[in-house]
């Protein structure tokens, strides 16, 4: 008779760990290289977010001037359009969603967003974004990606993503293993 009761919790329990999150694809950086058409390093120049004509969702729009072009033909700015931002006091949050600061030196794997010309999508929402930094008083590249879940499709498993940075080596370290696979020397 408890069995009954309790089925119906762990099911919303479960529904709402996944809801609290948004799922991606599970691509190693070597995947994300190969498959991203644009990879650049640059730093982050400015964002403006504002309303979709329907006024329903609010985009966020980046400009990166490129300091490095790893893959690709990118112009001397990459203009980058995420979903979520605030505007005049509103905002919309989305859970695993790419965001910058200005300032940041950062490298973004990216895809031509649809219907809109010269302007990119970060790939695989933030997990696409390699923050250049410091930590722990070093230089790191670090990815974020709070607020993702993995989409494992050949296992049929969805896995939590981990909930602090990752760190993936210093940014020259990390580059040189971006541009390996580009070059096609990565695994």
């Amino acid at each position: 008779m408890h069995t009954h009761k309790l089925r119906p919790l762990a099911l919303l329990a479960a529904i709402s760990t996944v809801a609290s999150a948004s799922i991606v694809v599970h691509e190693t950086l070597e995947e994300m290289a190969r498959r991203a058409p644009l990879i650049v390093r640059g730093h982050v120049t400015r964002s403006l977010a504002s309303w979709d004509d329907g006024k329903r969702t609010i985009w966020t729009w980046t400009e990166i001037a490129v300091t490095d072009p790893i893959k690709g033909k990118p112009g001397a700015v990459v203009l980058i359009k995420s979903e979520g931002g605030e505007v005049e006091g509103i905002g919309q949050a989305v859970s695993g969603a790419a965001t910058f600061r200005e300032g940041e030196d950062c490298v973004v794997f990216l895809s031509p967003a649809p219907n809109e010309k010269n302007t990119y999508m970060v790939a695989g929402m933030s997990a696409g974004k390699v923050l250049m930094t410091q930590w722990k008083g070093l230089p790191a590249a670090l990815r974020d990606t709070t607020g993702l879940s993995f989409a494992r499709p050949a296992s049929g498993k969805i896995v939590e993503a981990v909930r602090s940075p990752e760190f993936l080596g210093s940014p020259d370290e990390f580059v040189k293993r971006v541009r390996s696979v580009v070059a096609g020397g990565g695994k």
